[in-house]
């Protein structure tokens, strides 16, 4: 009998964190790709309804999304999506050139024939995607791109935090458009560079400078534009 409940138990909150994850994971996909804009109000019962979902899990995804940055709770609002503080950029920006900088210098001795290739293919799609104009297949497959430049990377919790950030500077390009990236070609050149840099005998030193130099750049362009 108690073998019985155990169970149950188990399997009863198994399915409560994947109900959970359900909503979180469609509501937050909504508020990255700018389904949901800034300041809207996420009423629970009727996300509840359209995802057929009880409340518990669609609150508890909006506690994680809140935890996240992206959803704020009102006083008499109620949960709504974030506005993006101007600031959050520049800062999301110099995490990145730090983080990555050094992850890079990890990735280095890890880096496959392999991975170079498949470097080189995601900066082709990113100069296709550009070309198209199509700035939202940019801003993923750029993330993507320097993603997979660290894939390698043995410390698995620096890479975690970095796509976090990653993740997190995308939300802020979708949903402030003035913040997408003006010197696109030039950051499609260091691209390259940063493959080169990878795959010869170059200097630990000398490609984390260029990794963090790179994402720098991105911040003294938006303050020439702003």
């Amino acid at each position: 009998m108690l073998k019985w409940y155990i169970k149950s138990y188990i399997i009863y909150f198994m399915k409560k964190d994947s109900k959970q994850e359900i909503a979180y994971q469609i509501i937050r996909s909504r508020i990255t790709e700018g389904i949901y804009v800034q300041g809207q109000r996420l009423v629970i019962d009727t996300l509840g309804k359209e995802l057929n979902l009880s409340p518990i899990p669609i609150r508890e995804a909006i506690r994680r999304l809140e935890a996240e940055g992206l959803v704020t709770i009102k006083a008499y609002s109620g949960a709504v999506v974030s506005f993006i503080d101007e600031n959050e950029y520049y800062e999301v920006l110099s995490i990145l050139a730090v983080l990555e900088g050094y992850a890079a210098t990890l990735s280095k001795t890890h880096t496959t024939n392999e991975q170079m290739k498949m470097l080189q293919e995601k900066n082709e799609q990113i100069k296709e995607a550009l070309q198209r104009f199509d700035f939202n297949g940019y801003i993923k497959l750029n993330k993507e791109f320097h993603l997979h430049s660290i894939k390698n990377c043995p410390n698995q919790s620096l890479f975690n935090l970095i796509k976090q950030m990653w993740e997190k500077l995308d939300t802020i390009r979708r949903l402030k458009p003035m913040y997408f990236p003006t010197r696109a070609v030039e950051a499609i050149n260091e691209h390259e560079t940063i493959i080169s840099l990878l795959a010869s005998k170059s200097s630990a030193h000398e490609l984390e400078q260029f990794v963090r130099q790179h994402h720098l750049a991105a911040i003294t362009e938006a303050e020439k534009n702003l």
